[in-house]
């Protein structure tokens, strides 16, 4: 009966996150935009940054979305640092992906300015407190007054275990994304569902909250 119970589990979790991974991240808006960007920005933004870890699925669409938008892609990869095997395979991968290779503590990028930055399926890539405050610190100090920070992200939450088992500590708790944006400064202007398993966070100045 153990045996029979551990393989039922194995069979259905390995079920489960195959078809969950293609409701995220291929039938979900998470790359299409068809209404997420239209929530997180009142008038279409002018500029940005996409920051990433080495695999960028984002910024093409984003460029569709806004074509005039002025958009540079920051790339903050590095193997000391983002030690995932995933994401060390993802360079190899994609290798078209990178445009600018930038330490994920140092972006070169002037102060207060920009209208967006989009950090989308990538932040949780840094798994020390202190590197994702460095990070969010810097999304902070380039944007300008109005500018909103983008941040997607699976939880480590019910749903996310329910389809990808103990996998999902891979994924950060929400507490801990609110100690990181909160610690880097910045304020949560909104936070919805893309789908059930992926959160969206948006992020302003605190100075720009009503």
């Amino acid at each position: 009966m153990l045996l029979v119970f551990g393989v039922g589990l194995a069979v259905y979790f390995m079920l489960a996150s195959v078809i969950t991974s293609y409701i995220v991240y291929d039938a979900s808006d998470l790359y299409k935009l068809n209404w997420w960007p239209t929530r997180c920005f009142p008038e279409s933004p002018s500029n940005g940054v996409l920051v990433h870890a080495g695999f960028d699925a984002s910024s093409p669409t984003i460029r569709r979305k806004y074509p005039e938008i002025q958009m540079r892609v920051l790339d903050f990869f590095d193997s000391r640092v983002t030690t995932e095997t995933s994401i060390q395979r993802a360079p190899e991968l994609n290798p078209t992906a990178v445009q600018e290779r930038i330490r994920f503590d140092s972006w070169p990028v002037n102060n207060g300015s920009q209208d967006a930055v989009f950090a989308i399926i990538a932040a949780h890539e840094l798994r020390k407190d202190n590197e994702r405050k460095a990070f969010f610190a810097e999304a902070r100090r380039v944007l300008n007054d109005n500018g909103r920070v983008i941040v997607i992200e699976q939880l480590r939450d019910v749903f996310n275990f329910a389809c990808f088992g103990i996998a999902a500590l891979h994924f950060l708790p929400r507490t801990t994304w609110l100690r990181s944006f909160r610690t880097a400064g910045l304020a949560i202007k909104d936070e919805f569902k893309i789908t059930p398993l992926l959160t969206a966070f948006v992020l302003v100045r605190p100075s720009t909250q009503p």
